[in-house]
């Protein structure tokens, strides 16, 4: 049977179809009412529907949408569907993988599209791909082979007809070393090298609004709104420092209108990080990460398949909002609704007429997405949006936010830049962990109110497993502690607090096969807590203390001005605690602010943020 068609799963043929369709033919093949198949000697396979009198043929090299079936569906049927999932039952063979394509079989398939091809490579473009299964992350789109190394079935998510993201991903596919192929992940650059100096004078500029807004604090701030607007029209084309002028903003706002939204740790944090940014990229790192340069603000999606990872609530003050979490194939999307007052978040009736509490458990499929800046998803009203359960098929999610165990999660992390240089996106620290061994000793802390747990892998690997109880949470706690001694998968938000590595989960698989379903903490009802042996009092930690008042220091300055605020002498603490350096730092940060050397102070404050926040892991 033809290698081509062996890998089209039951979720590719979703992607080419829907699911509706591909259940129903599952569903006649069960009851004995599938075709008989043949394939002729030109490798057509003709599937036979004795029952209806119809005959559906699959043409090498052809769509699905375009090989001809009797029925006379002008889109893709359920026999032509039906008709792959016989083939691919007995294939018993291996597909072929996208870097056999030759260069001119890639040739002949674009035909006069080859110009246009060869021209967006002109240009330079980064593909990261994903090799099992064959997938093309661009910056807006991605591209499935769902069959390997035939062209006829690559499908790209963009809503472009005849986009160039296919024969380009085909070609950095074919570009791979042999020692490539063998890895999980790897980055291609297409074209001519990347720019790899920044906009000096756009730096420059974001620089001095950023070291102004240091100098007068963020309660002081209104005198900067032309500082603020001519850094914005500076970085522009640099989406991750206009959204750190963006939420610097928000925090302004908050403060001054006394809402809860107001964070002095994050106003440092993101002071921090924007400085940062800017001296990685002017030392002649490549400032495409650093900056965002290149991601698309808006990218209309033609056909995807969302599966859920879960969600989380938050709140600020009574306001509530759910942030659910997606896997589209190739990377995590978030998708947020806010909640109304006095609703049970659960029952809020979402997109296709269901309920929060199935889409967030289940999977989405849709032709109305629209992919966002900051790995954001907008889905759409539409009739051509569906959601369907799903089992908790967790396995084939690949690194960086899928992993085997604790140990390969914490491997994985030790090759990453600090969480202020990586993607700035809603969804970075979203991981999913298997949990052959469930998770073990779960206790409860009544001083923080914090439910905990330990997952270990048999390479010797831990991770801490920690949930604090929230009001608009409560069912939050009960369910993990019923849900985590059964966990196939957990997903969660994952942090590193220097010496403990912990995920924060937001969702659940239990079960086996079609037993298995996923749990939503956030979105299940109250109960009663079961027991649980009960921790004892938190020890102080010297280190974590002396971390502590440098933070809050570094936020009242932050707030009140990088030489108007009070501050406590702590280089002495850092000493005795062996952080030298940052002790050193510390006391250069107290000599400028003594001397009125502003200049001096931010740069001495920024020093100490980043030393703080790489201490912290």
């Amino acid at each position: 049977m033809r290698s081509d068609l062996a890998t089209l799963t039951p979720e590719a043929l979703g992607r080419l179809s829907n699911m509706g369709l591909v259940k129903r033919a599952q569903k006649e093949i069960e009851a004995g009412e599938g075709p008989s198949v043949r394939e002729e000697p030109d490798g057509t396979v003709v599937a036979t529907f004795a029952k209806e009198n119809v005959t559906a043929k699959l043409v090498p090299g052809k769509t699905l949408k375009d090989t001809p079936c009797s029925c006379g569906a002008k889109i893709v049927c359920r026999h032509r569907i039906a008709a792959v999932l016989v083939c691919v039952a007995g294939a018993g063979v291996e597909t072929a993988p996208p870097w056999t394509i030759t260069i001119d079989e890639l040739a002949n398939w674009l035909g006069p599209r080859l110009a246009v091809v060869d021209a967006a490579e002109a240009e330079g473009v980064d593909v990261e791909l994903t090799l099992r299964p064959p997938t093309a992350r661009f910056s807006g789109c991605t591209v499935r082979f769902l069959a390997g190394a035939d062209l006829a079935h690559a499908d790209c998510d963009c809503a472009v007809k005849l986009c160039v993201h296919v024969p380009l991903a085909a070609r950095a596919f074919q570009r791979l070393s042999e020692a490539e192929r063998q890895k999980v992940s790897v980055q291609v650059r297409l074209g001519p090298p990347p720019q790899r100096v920044a906009n000096a004078a756009a730096l420059a500029t974001m620089s001095t609004y950023l070291h102004r807004l240091l100098d007068k604090g963020i309660t002081d701030a209104r005198g900067l709104d032309q500082a603020r607007s001519a850094a914005r029209a500076a970085v522009e084309d640099c989406p991750w420092l206009d959204g750190v002028i963006e939420d610097l903003e928000t925090q302004r706002g908050a403060w001054e209108n006394r809402s809860a939204l107001h964070d002095p740790g994050r106003v440092r944090n993101l002071l921090m990080e924007g400085l940062a940014r800017i001296r990685a990229a002017g030392n002649g790192r490549d400032p495409s990460p650093l900056l965002g340069l290149g991601e698309p603000i808006r990218v209309p999606l033609d056909k995807a398949r969302l599966l859920s990872l879960g969600a989380r609530i938050s709140a600020i003050g009574s306001a509530r909002t759910l942030d659910v979490l997606f896997w589209d194939g190739a990377t995590v999307v978030s998708w947020v609704m806010p909640i109304p007052a006095n609703v049970d978040p659960a029952s809020v009736i979402a997109v296709a007429n269901t309920p929060l509490g199935v889409l967030a458990a289940g999977q989405v499929t849709s032709e109305h997405l629209v992919r966002l800046a900051r790995k954001t998803i907008e889905i759409k009203r539409g009739t051509k949006t569906q959601v369907i359960p799903q089992g908790g098929q967790w396995s084939d999610i690949p690194s960086p936010v899928g992993f085997s165990g604790p140990s390969a999660l914490l491997q994985s992390e030790k090759d990453r830049p600090p969480w202020f240089l990586r993607h700035r996106g809603r969804t970075e620290a979203l991981r999913v962990i298997a949990t052959p061994n469930k998770v073990q000793g779960l206790t409860w802390s009544p001083g923080r109110q914090t439910l905990s747990g330990v997952i270990e892998d048999d390479a010797g690997g831990t991770l801490v497993v920690e949930r604090a109880y929230e009001w608009f949470a409560p069912g939050a706690i009960p369910t993990l502690i019923e849900a985590l001694p059964k966990a196939r998968y957990i997903s969660g938000w994952f942090r590193s607090t220097g010496k403990t590595n912990v995920l924060e989960p937001i969702a659940v698989v239990v079960g086996e096969k079609k037993e298995a379903g996923v749990v939503v903490p956030d979105l299940m009802p109250d109960k009663p807590v079961p027991p649980l042996p009960v921790t004892a009092a938190d020890v102080s930690d010297p280190l974590e203390t002396v971390l502590l008042r440098v933070e809050s220091a570094l936020d009242t300055l932050a707030q009140e001005g990088v030489l108007g605020g009070r501050i406590q002498p702590l280089g002495g603490m850092l000493q005795s605690v062996g952080l030298r350096r940052l002790a050193d730092t510390y006391t250069k940060l107290e000599v400028a602010r003594a001397g009125a050397d502003a200049m001096a102070a931010t740069n001495a404050w920024a020093d100490l943020a980043i030393a703080v926040a790489l201490a912290r892991g």
